[in-house]
């Protein structure tokens, strides 16, 4: 967005028009800011069940009117709320995708996904609320796939890294690698939200070792499952 901003009277005294419309602007986007940490915090402690117009107001301390005039429904404070939380994730990423070697990094930036912690997994509840109401709302399902690929890209960046360095093996197919990686953080936090798999933060950690394993001695799973039924030998045909 473009400024232009008059110079102050010679007083000093009041604003003139233009500061005053840049000064409305930035407290609207304030406000949306509020809203969404409201939202953000209703669904962490009530899921997306909890999250409606009313409770959204009274969680940011402000009118239902005033909300309304921001948001016009549930999808739209669902979409904001996890941009709003993507945001908080992805700050820390970022520091931790600076840290070297690359496979540690990558196992700190994996660690903000996991929910091996309350914040986490109250991040977790957000996300699975996406999942169902993608199937209903486009501009659901196009938040979902852009936040998907970011994640997928900054999982790739960092392994390409690590093979680099010579901490993955040199034949894992990196973009396969992200997808498996990707495929498991899920399969973990589904099971620990749905509390199915009941599985520990150690338990957690200790799977992405054994799946990190995999990819340092060349045998990544994703690189196997990549290799289509004609390259894989008659063998592999009979049992399939």
């Amino acid at each position: 967005m473009v400024w232009a901003c008059q110079p102050r009277s010679p007083s000093g005294r009041g604003r003139t028009g233009g500061e005053a419309r840049m000064a409305r602007t930035v407290d609207h986007n304030e406000r949306r800011e509020v809203f969404a940490a409201a939202a953000l915090r209703v669904i962490m402690r009530d899921g997306i069940a909890g999250l409606t117009v009313r409770e959204v107001a009274r969680e940011a301390g402000f009118t239902t009117g005033a909300l309304t005039h921001y948001f016009h429904s549930k999808d739209q404070l669902l979409i904001e709320a996890s941009e709003h939380s993507a945001k908080l994730v992805r700050e820390r990423m970022e520091r931790a995708a600076e840290r070297t070697p690359a496979v540690e990094a990558i196992r700190d930036v994996v660690a903000f996904a996991l929910p091996l912690t309350a914040e986490t997994r109250g991040y977790w509840r957000i996300w699975v609320g996406y999942w169902e109401r993608s199937s209903y709302d486009d501009e659901v399902a196009r938040v979902m796939r852009l936040r998907y690929g970011e994640w997928r890209s900054r999982l790739a960046g960092l392994l390409a890294r690590a093979q680099q360095e010579g901490d993955v093996a040199a034949d894992v197919n990196i973009r396969h690698a992200s997808e498996s990686l990707v495929a498991l953080v899920d399969g973990i936090g589904v099971q620990v939200l749905l509390g199915v798999g009941r599985i520990s933060p150690a338990r957690q950690r200790a799977m992405f070792d054994l799946w990190l394993d995999t990819l340092r001695a060349g045998a990544s799973p994703a690189s196997v499952a990549a290799v289509p039924a004609t390259e894989a030998g008659p063998r592999a045909r009979r049992q399939a």
